[in-house]
C-alpha cells in the first residue's frame, strides 16, 4: 500500500501542489477533508520548506488553491 502524507490545510496542500508535489485525492471525514499527497523525500523537502516561509510563484500558488477550493467543494 502506497504511504501519503496528509493535510487538512489548504494553503498547506496548494502551496506543495505548486511546487510540484503529486495530489493522490482526498479522504471526506465529517466536516473536514484531508487532502493526500504521494509521500516521498520530495515532498517532506517542501513541508518543512512551507513551513520556514519558502517561496511559490504567486499566479502558480493561486491557481492550485481555486483548483483545490473546487476539488474539496466540488464546484
Amino acid at each position: 500500500m502506497e504511504k501519503n502524507y496528509e493535510t487538512q490545510s489548504l494553503y498547506e496542500a496548494a502551496f506543495l501542489l505548486s511546487r510540484g508535489c503529486s495530489l493522490t485525492g482526498k479522504k471526506n471525514e465529517t466536516v473536514k477533508v484531508t487532502l493526500l499527497f504521494k509521500d516521498n523525500a520530495k515532498i517532506q523537502a517542501e513541508v518543512l520548506s512551507f513551513y520556514n516561509n519558502g517561496k511559490a510563484e504567486a499566479k502558480k500558488l493561486f491557481d492550485c488553491y481555486r483548483t483545490l477550493k473546487d476539488f474539496v467543494f466540488k464546484r
